[in-house]
């Protein structure tokens, strides 16, 4: 896979992604949170479709970023036959630790469901005012600033785990664990509002994704955490105020 061509092929299936993420929000109303493939409701379907959701949601916002990572392995590998199954075992890998969060959650909203009987059902508001909270919290936390520190440096990672004394095949997929660890440690609290808005809700997903991105690939990223950071806790506030008692 020749340097120009990775990019295309991750821009390609991330946006595939988008389109059926588009075409979930206008088959279910993409105005109606309980309409959304919403990660654990009972009214948007089984844990399975959420699940799917949430994976569609993944490729979609996080292989994009990812990129810089993908393209050190591809450096890295060169020499190697099988170097193109090596770099798609590191971005499968990568995606795999995001589709095993996103499981626990589904799998934790389904048991909160299950022993409430259904009771348990906050009002769209307040999820997501909720969520936007805490998602800025942890953004002004001394945790988000190491995560992501190490998230955007991916050449640490292939350094760290690409030793030679096993398979390629399972360095590479080594290699893209330890980075989608960094990445669940950086990004997992803004993924949860994308998840609390409904994970076929553009209008949260695409900003999101934006500011997720500039966080971990631009020169500026650093710097746009704390701004980030107060405008979530902020907006989240405005929600639950405005809230109807």
């Amino acid at each position: 896979m020749a340097r120009p061509v990775l990019p295309t092929v991750v821009l390609v299936v991330a946006g595939a992604a988008w389109l059926v993420l588009y075409l979930l929000g206008q088959g279910t109303g993409a105005g109606d949170h309980g309409g959304h493939l919403h990660a654990g409701r009972a009214a948007a379907g089984t844990g399975a479709a959420a699940l799917t959701g949430w994976a569609l949601m993944v490729v979609a916002m996080m292989l994009p970023p990812a990129l810089p990572l993908l393209r050190v392995l591809q450096r890295l590998v060169a020499r190697h036959r099988t170097r193109h199954l090596l770099v798609a075992s590191a971005a499968g890998a990568f995606l795999a630790v995001w589709v095993v969060v996103g499981a626990l959650l589904v799998a934790g909203e389904l048991v909160v469901l299950a022993v409430t009987g259904g009771a348990w059902r906050p009002a769209p508001q307040v999820l997501v005012g909720g969520v936007l909270v805490l998602a800025g919290a942890f953004q002004l936390s001394p945790l988000k600033r190491r995560c992501l520190t190490a998230c955007r440096s991916p050449r640490t990672f292939a350094v760290a785990h690409w030793h030679g004394e096993r398979r390629p095949a399972v360095e590479a997929a080594t290699i893209g664990v330890a980075y989608g660890a960094s990445c669940v440690g950086c990004c997992w609290a803004l993924m949860a509002v994308c998840l609390a808005g409904g994970t076929a809700h553009l209008a949260t997903m695409v900003p999101l994704a934006v500011v997720m991105a500039a966080e971990r690939t631009t020169r500026t990223g650093l710097r746009l955490v704390r701004p980030i950071g107060v405008a979530a806790v902020l907006l989240g506030l405005v929600l639950l105020l405005g809230t109807p008692s």
